[in-house]
């Protein structure tokens, strides 16, 4: 399958690019991954490290559990809807810039957040912190596409990759630290640190060297028309997913939620194919290769993310364990992150992405039943075996999807591609979180009522029970005030058994979504480059 850098298939839009600062420099180029693996890190951390702490934060703040998911989901809203257009922007301004500028603002807004003393006001700063995200993560592949050529690419992603993944799964331990010994505030400030550790080092290395900028044949100026129909194409599909799950599939609002979003993607297609200077170049619109990939990516983040986010409550809740004492459960998870992600590399020339991401969705399905599987007191080395697992199927996967994205777009467009793959990984995030929150509630709910049927539906408080059900789909089993005393007896042997049912079937969407990128991945991935 031809590439869409071939020349045959972009036409006069495809961009012709004449580097400016020379040839390939190794030491430079190595230190500019180690730069841009840093920037990567630490917002990949913030994601995860946000997780441990949200029950600490829910306590202190007094914050619902839809507000919680509101943390995270605001975040990725936010990042999602401006991914592609902060990478378009970072390849006409130098990617250099948009890294720095997207560090400074990152470090910013983590310091604001965490002296902020209400729930709505978290979610509205992690918006802004969502924003400075998207005009960074873009830039960090950007400047690997524009560094290393084609045939030296393969260990940079591979190295890349491994910095996500073990920033990613490290965000347990770092923060069940911070909230353990300091405050779940801890687990945002630490980003100035590395914030500033990011941007002196950029500068320096950085410092009186042109920054590469597109050079597209034909065009003169930004698609801010199509940036702005894309920014709400993607806020409109997030904003649909957290409603849809809220509402219901078959919901009305539902079914007018998915015409809109279908509505302004063809209109953003139509812009596209009109103006002068398209944001994203008809020919990768047009590319099957580039849509495997991106929904591959999809798949890949929906099951990562989404299995976190329950694994944080069944470790911390359930097994009743600290902060620190979680984290460091999932550490078998970080450390096989590293090195699965580095060898990756290596598999990837010998087999190509198709093996390479089918095998790893394969076995992180496997992974993800076993994890669906444990029981209410489950065992450090099962649980460790079963991360272990989780690690060795993810890390491959998260490779080879990025090694798709990245070789189905024009070298000179790496910010573009950078924003595509992130915007992926946003949106599977984003759904995974909605869907698998949404899960955890529904089913908790409906086995509480199943219940309550069979003991004869003791007279409850409705606002009670919508708190005590609130309380068990997040693996909290204590008696809520104003429970009746024959019901609060048996409660946390009701709710444990509830809780472990409900997490089994939400892990079940992540089993059936995984299985379904290793399928796709089969029979839609070519050759060992698309």
């Amino acid at each position: 399958m031809s590439r869409i850098d071939d020349p045959s298939i972009g036409g006069s839009m495809l961009p012709e690019v004449v580097p400016t600062d020379g040839d390939f420099e190794p030491r430079r180029a190595w230190l500019t991954l180690a730069v841009a693996a840093l920037g990567a890190m630490m917002v990949s951390l913030d994601g995860t490290i946000v997780l441990l702490a949200q029950p600490a934060l829910q306590d202190d703040l007094g914050a619902s559990l839809e507000q919680v998911q509101w943390v995270t989901t605001g975040y990725l809203l936010a990042v999602g809807s401006l991914l592609v257009i902060s990478g378009g922007i970072g390849d006409r301004i130098g990617n250099r810039w948009a890294f720095l500028i997207g560090v400074t603002g990152f470090a910013v807004t983590s310091g604001l957040i965490a002296g902020v003393h209400d729930a709505g006001w978290l979610i509205g700063l992690r918006v802004l912190q969502g924003v400075s995200g998207a005009v960074l993560q873009p830039a960090t592949l950007g400047l690997l596409r524009e560094t290393f050529p084609d045939d030296r690419l393969d260990m940079p992603i591979a190295i890349r990759s491994a910095a996500i993944a073990a920033s990613t799964a490290a965000g347990p331990v770092v923060g069940g630290l911070l909230v353990e010994h300091v405050s779940w505030r801890a687990v945002f400030m630490i980003n100035l640190p590395l914030g500033l550790l990011t941007v002196v080092a950029g500068a320096l290395l950085w410092r009186g060297r042109p920054a590469r900028r597109v050079a597209l044949r034909g065009q003169r100026g930004f698609d801010f028309v199509g940036a702005a129909v894309l920014a709400t194409v993607l806020f409109a599909l997030f904003f649909s997913v957290s409603k849809i799950t809220s509402y219901g599939v078959l919901d009305l609002r539902s079914a007018g939620l998915v015409v809109v979003v279908v509505a302004l993607t063809w209109v953003f297609t139509r812009i596209e194919k009109r103006v002068r200077d398209p944001l994203m170049p008809p020919a990768l619109l047009r590319a099957p290769a580039l849509g495997v990939g991106f929904f591959l990516v999809i798949t890949l983040s929906f099951t990562m993310i989404g299995t976190l986010f329950v694994l944080s409550y069944y470790v911390q809740n359930q097994l009743g364990l600290d902060p620190v004492a979680g984290g460091i459960h999932v550490l078998p998870l970080t450390g096989t992150l590293i090195v699965a992600a580095a060898l990756s590399g290596f598999a990837m020339r010998r087999a190509g992405p198709r093996v390479v991401v089918g095998v790893g969705l394969l076995v992180t399905a496997g992974a993800t039943y076993g994890l669906s599987r444990l029981g209410p007191h489950a065992g450090s080395m099962e649980l460790s075996l079963l991360l272990f697992a989780l690690g060795t199927g993810l890390a491959p996967a998260l490779v080879g999807t990025t090694k798709i994205i990245v070789s189905n777009v024009p070298p000179a467009l790496g910010g573009l591609a950078g924003g595509l793959h992130q915007t992926g990984m946003q949106i599977g995030s984003g759904i995974g979180i909605a869907v698998m929150g949404t899960m955890l509630g529904s089913r908790a709910e409906a086995l509480v009522h199943a219940g309550l049927d069979r003991a004869g539906n003791p007279p409850v408080d409705p606002d009670v029970m919508t708190r005590a059900i609130g309380e068990t789909s997040v693996g909290l089993h204590r008696p809520v005030p104003g429970m009746p005393a024959e019901l609060a007896s048996a409660w946390e042997r009701m709710s444990s058994a509830v809780f472990m049912d409900a997490m089994a079937y939400a892990l079940g969407a992540a089993v059936v979504v995984a299985l379904t990128g290793a399928v796709v991945a089969a029979l839609g991935v070519r050759g060992k480059h698309t």
